[in-house]
């Protein structure tokens, strides 16, 4: 062996020694800060939820340092179980570009996450196999991306991915009030679906579903003569009055928000106002047929995020920081129990006079005066308004909790996701 090659193979050595030791849940960590600002994590997050979204990183992470440690790249079996995934993202309707991109952005902070975890005295080692270490980044970045689309492509030749795509071209043109073509109307047969007015809007959530679950769901709807398509979560789509929901209706897990019958105008702010109650009602109980009249002031707390962020800081602004943790807990549980202390106390296992005396120091700290029926509403919307965001009572700003609802989630109207579903 000439020295050049012990040179190397001694820097190798040292490397893999370095990467040995790193953990992928910890890359992971340093990689989510920068990612979670950027807009296709959030799409992902919010269609695929956080903790898979977060798992399917630590795999890609788990499996990018083998092969930096091992010399061994993803083997078949691997790149099926990517392309399987793959296959599920696509059939929830996630668009194949945000994927791709997301992927580019976590490669590119790969390598500094780990930079960031090693030692001072292993950096060395690492700064000198950068150009090496970008390479394998490179290399695996390129075979997922193969991988991606190849099972996009693959998943857009089944028929109930057609389906789908005709039906969503149908009804964004219904929607958007264009001339009904003969092509429109190819669709519509081909779908079973009547196309003329009026619509009875709707959408679904199917709760606990797999990507693969809605797409079967999308598929049953279309053979019963909807207009029916997967949209990240949901399915959303259209019926004529008299569609029959009975046999659906008999998933307990199905969250269904039907509008009311209607023309083409007004038809796309009509799917917007249920996208945002289906967003909203997700987040109770609830399941089976719910309508705007069952979560009002929700909805309009989710209409006007700036608006209850503003109530949040007034209830719970004055009690953030230092040690009022209990104060805030005992506040909001004031406002579950109606304000009604003897339910209070007995759900803080309290004594009468404890409460007492939290309920004084709240009042001397924020300014309130719980006797007040308005003092007592601001509460409540503040605490409701934790509920609706997915967020702890208390805390700050709300500016960024907002929940997935309206259109592709990307428009103005009730475009609302939660911090707690980025992370």
């Amino acid at each position: 062996m000439t020295g050049r090659s012990e040179r190397a193979a001694a820097a190798t050595a040292a490397l893999r020694d370095v990467l040995e030791h790193i953990d992928a849940d910890a890359v992971v960590q340093r990689m989510d800060p920068v990612l979670r600002r950027t807009p296709e994590y959030v799409r992902w997050a919010r269609e695929c939820g956080a903790s898979a979204l977060r798992a399917s990183l630590r795999r890609h992470a788990g499996l990018l340092l083998h092969w930096m440690v091992r010399g061994t790249p993803p083997d078949s079996y691997v790149l099926s179980e990517i392309y399987e995934q793959a296959r599920e993202c696509a059939a929830a309707g996630q668009p194949l570009d945000d994927g791709l991109l997301l992927h580019h952005r976590a490669a590119s902070v790969f390598w500094d996450a780990v930079l960031g975890l090693a030692a001072e005295e292993e950096r060395g080692h690492l700064a000198d196999w950068t150009d090496q270490g970008r390479g394998h980044v490179d290399s695996y970045l390129d075979m997922v991306t193969r991988v991606f689309t190849q099972a996009y492509a693959d998943q857009a030749d089944l028929p109930s991915a057609q389906g789908d795509r005709r039906a969503r071209t149908l009804f964004d043109r219904l929607c958007a009030h264009l001339p009904v073509t003969v092509e429109d109307q190819e669709r519509a047969a081909r779908l079973g679906f009547d196309p003329t007015p009026p619509y009875v809007p709707f959408v679904v959530l199917l709760d606990r579903s797999a990507p693969a679950g809605r797409a079967e769901l999308a598929a049953r709807l279309r053979g019963a003569g909807a207009l029916a398509f997967v949209e990240g979560v949901r399915v959303t789509g259209l019926t004529g009055p008299a569609f029959d929901w009975s046999a659906f209706m008999a998933d307990r897990r199905l969250l269904l928000a039907p509008g009311r019958p209607t023309g083409r105008t007004g038809l796309r702010t009509a799917v917007d106002d249920l996208r945002l109650l289906v967003a909203v009602a997700s987040r109770s109980p609830r399941r089976g047929h719910v309508r705007t009249e069952d979560f009002l002031p929700q909805l309009l707390l989710a209409r006007s995020p700036e608006l209850a962020d503003a109530v949040t800081h007034r209830v719970f602004g004055p009690l953030a920081g230092g040690d009022h943790g209990e104060l805030t807990a005992t506040l909001a549980c004031l406002a579950e129990n109606q304000f009604d202390s003897a339910s209070t106390t007995a759900a803080l296992h309290l004594h009468r006079n404890t409460l007492l005396y939290r309920i004084k120091q709240i009042e001397k700290l924020t300014g309130l005066d719980l006797q007040r029926h308005g003092d007592r509403a601001l509460v409540w919307l503040a605490v409701i308004w934790a509920q609706v965001s997915s967020r702890p009572v208390g805390s700050r700003s709300v500016r960024n909790h907002r929940l997935p609802a309206a259109s592709d989630g990307s428009g103005p109207a009730g475009t609302f996701t939660s911090e707690s579903e980025q992370r």
